[in-house]
C-alpha cells in the first residue's frame, strides 16, 4: 500500500466526533423543520384568509318576511392553524323582494354595543348611546359615525348565505377588523 492509499482510507473511516457531529446536524434539521411546519402554516394561512373567506347559510330566502326586519343565529368556522373553532353568530336581515335583501351586522358602528329592531317605531336602536337607525341602516339621530354595516350575501338554491365580517367602530369608514 502507498501513502496515498492509507490517506483515503483514514478519509473514509468514520470517527466518533464526525458521527455526532453528523446526528446533531440531522436532528437539528429534523427539529427545526417539525417546528417550522405551525410558523409556516400560520404565515401562510394569513394570506390566505383573504382567498378561503366562507359564507354561512342563514335561511331559505321564502320564510323571511317582507318589510320585517329579523335577527337570525348562524354558525362560523375559522381556523387558526390546526385549530378550528365553530362559532354562533348573528345578523340583522331586511327583505324587500325575494332578491332584493340587505343583511346588516348586529354591532353598532359608534361604540360596539348591539342593537334591536323596535317594531313600534320601525326604527333599529342602540341602548348604548341612543344611536337611532331606518330599516335601511342609514342613520337618524345620536352619535354612530356611520349607517350601519352591510354583510356580504348570495342567494343560492333558494337559500341565503352571508359573509360574517366585524368592522372597526366609532370611526366614519367601514374598516373589516382583522382577525
Amino acid at each position: 500500500m502507498t501513502e496515498i492509499d492509507t490517506e483515503k482510507d483514514k478519509k473514509k473511516e468514520v470517527t466518533r466526533r464526525g458521527f455526532l457531529i453528523l446526528l446533531s446536524g440531522v436532528l437539528a434539521g429534523f427539529i427545526a423543520f417539525v417546528l417550522g411546519i405551525p410558523f409556516i402554516a400560520s404565515i401562510l394561512g394569513t394570506a390566505k384568509k383573504v382567498k378561503d373567506k366562507i359564507f354561512s347559510r342563514l335561511t331559505r330566502v321564502s320564510t323571511i318576511p317582507i318589510l320585517s326586519p329579523i335577527n337570525l343565529n348562524f354558525e362560523t368556522t375559522k381556523t387558526d392553524a390546526y385549530i378550528k373553532n365553530v362559532e354562533t353568530q348573528d345578523a340583522w336581515v331586511v327583505k324587500r323582494a325575494d332578491t332584493d335583501l340587505t343583511v346588516f351586522s348586529p354591532i353598532c358602528p359608534h361604540l360596539g354595543c348591539r342593537y334591536a329592531w323596535n317594531s313600534n317605531q320601525r326604527l333599529f336602536i342602540c341602548p348604548c348611546h341612543n344611536s337611532v337607525f331606518t330599516i335601511d341602516g342609514k342613520v337618524v339621530s345620536g352619535p354612530s359615525p356611520r349607517a350601519l354595516d352591510t354583510l356580504p350575501i348570495k342567494i343560492q338554491h333558494g337559500e341565503l348565505y352571508v359573509l360574517y365580517e366585524r368592522f372597526k367602530v366609532g370611526i366614519p369608514q367601514k374598516i373589516e377588523v382583522g382577525d
